[in-house]
């Protein structure tokens, strides 16, 4: 028995390699030949086995991983939703105690006028800026002219300003964008009409004495570009919307007595 094993383990390792291979080399593999090519067959599975195993133990860990990412995502919106839900509460808490205000105070009518925050009406000028065609650009009207007109009638006295319409306050932009001019990120269009409400006479004197005032008669007289300024009797401006008024980052400091 045994050595008909033996002979059926000598007939297969004679016979491992393929027929075209005698054809090259006619001559059978030597017993060491036959021992090296088992050698390295056992370290080709040795190395499958162990690489098999390595994937199978490292499996848990990949899954623990992806389960603690996944935890830490649904942490953190659990924390986006209570924090959105937080900014919902102190918004309605704004508006309520903003509604609650006593808008009859004069202190409180005063600041609201000059915020922007309630419609106004009254007596003041109005300036108006109409660009012309002029090779020199003389002629030109951009933002900065406007912002330096209101800049100046604030300066003056004025309680309230409009440009064109749109009302400003604290938190009001005069700029350009692309080819038009914006003021509270809606474009207007000339001629520019800059209305400010508060003691016409005083603010007119101040503007024709001023250097801004003095220095829009010459360059409309050298260039032709519009400038008039109109004292008004009667003239009403719109509330600013709210989210001109909204404050999100400063606080009023107490300031000791």
């Amino acid at each position: 028995m045994v050595d008909r094993a033996e002979g059926l383990l000598d007939q297969i390792a004679e016979q491992a390699l393929d027929d075209d291979y005698y054809l090259v080399r006619p001559d059978p593999p030597s017993r060491g030949e036959r021992l090296l090519t088992g050698v390295a067959a056992a370290c080709f599975a040795l190395m499958i086995t162990v690489a098999a195993v390595q994937t199978q133990s490292d499996r848990p860990a990949t899954e623990r991983q992806q389960q603690a990412l996944a935890d830490d995502v649904q942490r953190r919106q659990e924390t986006q939703a209570q924090r959105t839900k937080q900014v919902a509460e102190l918004t309605s808490d704004v508006s309520r105690l903003t509604a609650s205000a006593d808008r009859t105070d004069p202190a409180m009518q005063a600041l609201l006028a000059r915020t922007g925050g309630a419609a106004v009406r009254g007596p003041g000028i109005t300036v108006t800026l109409t660009p012309v065609a002029d090779d020199g650009g003389q002629g030109d009207v951009d933002d900065a002219d406007l912002r330096e007109f209101t800049n100046a009638l604030w300066f003056l006295g004025a309680e309230a300003i409009s440009v064109n319409g749109r009302r400003l306050g604290t938190l009001s932009s005069i700029r350009t964008a692309g080819s038009a001019i914006t003021v509270n990120y809606d474009s207007i269009s000339p001629p520019y009409v800059i209305a400010a409400i508060g003691d016409r006479d005083a603010m007119d004197e101040r503007l024709a004495a001023s250097r801004l005032g003095k220095y829009w008669d010459a360059r409309a007289e050298r260039s032709g570009v519009g400038y008039d300024v109109r004292s008004v009797s009667d003239l009403r401006m719109d509330e600013l919307a709210d989210a001109r008024l909204r404050v999100s980052h400063a606080t009023v400091m107490e300031v000791a007595k």
